[in-house]
């Protein structure tokens, strides 16, 4: 048996794999489910892809809901995040199996009616089907896992090791994207939508061997002897040093904590802050489902081209531009950098909303995704490093998840818009809005002073 404790090299490696493993669904869904929905053969609209990408972001939103929880509950006998791990991907794994057993899973995308507006009108606008509900529950077990991970990260990883391993985590995100994106993309183009939804049930599961056959510490194994049971009576807590335990003796008890998060909401800088994470993401959200549809149904691009540029080359250039945009970040400031990125993509958007027919020109269109996606990796990056400058020191942790969590939502409330805006306005105008919409979001970042939340609430019993 291997103990994770005794080997730093594999350990990292472990975090690396999982880490791939949650990116792999979300690449298959929002690009190369997206993409297969959206061929000709399919021909789903916007309209109907919109919601379905939603779905696929809406859990991660709400994430931070499982802290508590995997804190809370343990089975120490089994290592104190291994179940949780293996729970949430064996539970992902199947629900997206499950769709191999639907001869034509376009059919299981359900619309509400035009002017309904009954209860299920309602639900069928947020999670149009079963389909949907299967991406929707599987994207939770999902966001489970990707929690679950970062547990056992903070557990595990040295001090020395973490700046290291997080970036590596980080890096096999994106890697994991690429494989559920151009790898599994090309695997549906040539062999079928069923193929790809083996493929990725195949690597998910190997990558769950590497929890399942291995140990976090060899402590576990005394408590497996002893058959020792925790289902919340006492909480396991990993081993801490002297000085982690002085700070745990600190640890603010839940009504100081709801006092400490309503003192840090009321300074305006957090206010501006919760402005920009629920905006910055809108405009990509909607061009994410319109591209897609307009790219294979208008413009004639094939699913493996689209699932080649924006699954593989597109991600890779991201994971170039979220280290450059730390860098770039340190060096101008975070406002300096959100602002230029910003603006680019919204002058990209407008130039190409008031010009339309350029996007039948597939050079350019490579050209403007490889870019896009760049930029918004530089963006991303940036909206981070600003987050944790803007959170109060007594909360940070707690204020910064919570960052985002809106910005997750930014691009939930971009996908369910675009399901409006396809119906009524042209691939012209949509680009037109979301770049007019993407300008108008650089207002909260002119706005924002990043120091005043510290400056204020520099103490933690500050009133």
């Amino acid at each position: 048996m291997i103990y994770l404790e005794d080997h730093k090299q594999f350990r990292i490696a472990t975090l690396c794999a999982l880490y791939v493993a949650q990116g792999i669904p979300w690449g298959f869904v929002t690009v190369t489910f997206a993409a297969w929905l959206a061929q000709p053969g399919v021909g789903m609209q916007a309209s109907q892809i919109g919601p379905i990408m939603a779905v696929a972001s809406l859990p991660w939103s709400f994430k931070f809901i499982w802290a508590p929880i995997l804190d809370r509950w343990t089975w120490p006998a089994w290592g104190r995040r291994r179940p949780w791990i293996l729970f949430a991907q064996g539970m992902a794994i199947l629900i997206l199996s499950s769709m191999l057993f639907v001869d034509d899973p376009a059919a299981l995308i359900w619309y509400p009616s035009p002017d309904g507006s009954t209860l299920s009108d309602t639900i069928l606008r947020i999670v149009p089907g079963p389909l949907a509900a299967i991406i929707l529950l599987a994207n939770v077990f999902v966001s489970m896992q990707d929690v679950s991970v970062d547990a056992l990260a903070v557990d595990l990883l040295e001090e020395n090791e973490r700046g290291r391993a997080n970036g590596l985590m980080y890096g096999s995100s994106y890697l994991g994207t690429a494989i559920g994106g151009a790898g599994l993309g090309k695997i549906v183009a040539l062999y079928g939508i069923n193929a790809g939804l083996v493929g990725q049930a195949l690597m998910l599961f190997l990558i769950m061997l590497l929890p399942l056959l291995t140990r976090e510490r060899r402590s576990d194994r005394t408590k497996a002897r002893s058959g020792m049971t925790d289902l919340g009576e006492t909480p396991q807590l990993p081993p801490v040093s002297p000085e982690q335990a002085s700070e745990t003796s600190t640890d603010q008890p839940p009504v100081q904590l709801w006092h400490q998060l309503k003192l840090a909401f009321r300074v305006p800088a957090t206010r501006w802050g919760m402005l920009i994470a629920v905006t910055s993401k809108v405009g990509i959200g909607v061009l994410s489902a319109v591209f897609v549809s307009h790219l294979l149904q208008h413009a004639g691009w094939t699913q493996e081209e689209y699932t080649d540029v924006t699954g593989g080359f597109a991600v890779a250039l991201g994971l170039i531009g979220s280290v450059g945009g730390g860098l770039l970040a340190d060096r101008f400031s975070q406002r300096t950098t959100i602002l230029t990125t910003s603006l680019l993509l919204s002058l990209i958007w407008l130039i190409l909303g008031m010009l339309p027919d350029l996007l039948h020109q597939k050079w350019l269109v490579v050209t403007l995704l490889l870019l896009e996606e760049f930029l918004l990796a530089i963006l991303s990056v940036s909206l981070f490093s600003l987050f944790m400058a803007i959170s109060s020191p007594a909360i940070a942790a707690t204020q910064f998840t919570a960052y985002m969590a809106l910005m997750n939502l930014s691009t939930t409330i971009g996908n369910y818009a675009a399901a409006t805006l396809s119906v009524h306005f042209s691939i012209g105008g949509i680009l037109l809005i979301t770049g007019a919409f993407q300008a108008l979001t650089v207002y909260p970042v002119i706005m924002i002073d990043t120091q005043q939340t510290r400056r204020l609430l520099s103490s933690p019993n500050a009133d």
